[in-house]
């Protein structure tokens, strides 16, 4: 059974094709500690079901943060990237069949490869393991994800209750998308592959990195960092507090359009994107100072929010507003450790008259 909200989701602009989707299976061998590969026999055949829950883990991919990005470094014989080139080279023939089989087998043995690391990791439980290889418009892509089933009930044709569970796709343990098409046109570039850091300590991210054969080049919260500091070097030049807040603002609709859409971005990208949509001076002052504006990023979520909200919180006290408010409703006094706010809200008025 498979669940899943879509009340709140971005549709993606481009038009996604499955080439081949295949579900595999680690799970626990009685009274042993090792996982044990259940392969299946054969990819899935595509079908509308099956493109909503891969639209809806894109989704989730997209949406988690702190990703970590990277290329492949390990091209030995029994490596992810050479099964992986094989299965590619089989995938551009005609033949329908050899395809399919290449992918069941480029996936079958990445499983259990997959997991004999794990286990001697000793720090995960077994799960499905997907495989999906698609197109989204003129891009094509390689998603591996881990993936667990949840308990629930169900209400059957007669009326009665019945247990059942259903696939997860809202939490991802493991999770890695390779951009084929960026790693066949440059495979020296450094972020044509991106994968989840999962929980578990260093060993464990380590041991996945191992199976992918992958090396990191760099993480959505550095980049993040980094845009931050460009956006704060231009507030402290910028004398006019409304063109601060305005650019602020801007960067953050712009990135999270971005992140939304499981695409990266460019320093380059966002100065012309503001220059469009108002003033010029944050790309003026950009094109000014010795920044990288043609590297792509994909900056983390939680770090763009401190572009348009103010967070804080010390004993017994908590505080969010966000940064437009500044300066108007609610003013900060630095020389005698202030905080004013006027207007409060009408429900923490209530609260505080029956203190």
């Amino acid at each position: 059974m498979y669940h899943t909200d879509t009340s709140t989701r971005t549709p993606y602009h481009h038009a996604m094709t499955i080439k081949q989707i295949i579900v595999h299976k680690l799970d626990h061998s009685q009274g042993s500690e090792q996982l044990q590969a259940i392969p299946a026999s054969q990819s899935l055949v595509s079908s509308p079901s099956l493109e909503l829950v891969l639209d809806d883990l894109l989704h989730t991919y997209n949406k988690k943060p702190d990703k970590c990005y990277g290329q492949f470094s390990d091209l030995a014989e029994d490596s992810l990237p050479e099964r992986l080139k094989s299965y590619l080279d089989l995938s551009s023939q005609e033949d329908t069949d050899d395809q399919a089989s290449g992918f069941t087998q480029l996936t079958a043995e990445t499983l259990t490869r997959l997991g004999q690391s794990l286990s001697e990791a000793g720090a995960i439980s077994g799960g499905y393991v997907m495989f999906a290889d698609y197109q989204q418009g003129l891009t094509r892509y390689l998603l591996l994800c881990m993936l667990s089933s949840q308990n629930s009930v169900m209400i059957t044709d007669e009326l009665t209750i019945q247990d059942t569970s259903y696939l997860d796709t809202a939490r991802m343990s493991l999770a890695c998308r390779i951009n084929i098409t960026d790693w066949q046109k440059n495979p020296e570039a450094g972020r044509y592959l991106s994968f989840l850091r999962p929980k578990g300590g260093k060993r464990l991210s380590t041991v996945f990195q191992e199976v992918i054969g992958c090396s990191e080049t760099s993480s959505s919260k550095e980049e993040a960092n980094t845009l931050l500091k460009t956006v704060e070097a231009y507030c402290q030049e910028e004398p006019v507090e409304e063109n601060r807040t305005l650019v602020k603002r801007q960067v953050y609709d712009f990135c999270q359009n971005k992140l939304d859409e499981g695409e990266s971005l460019s320093m380059q990208e966002l100065t012309g994107h503001l220059s469009e949509a108002g003033p010029d001076d944050f790309a003026r002052f950009v094109n000014t100072r010795d920044y990288d504006m043609s590297t792509p990023m994909s900056p983390e979520r939680r770090k763009l929010t401190q572009l348009v909200r103010y967070t804080g919180r010390s004993k017994g006290l908590s505080l969010s507003f966000d940064a437009e408010l500044l300066g108007g409703q609610i003013r900060y006094d630095a020389t005698n450790d202030q905080l004013i706010i006027t207007g409060v809200p009408d429900k923490l008025k209530e609260q505080l008259k029956q203190s």
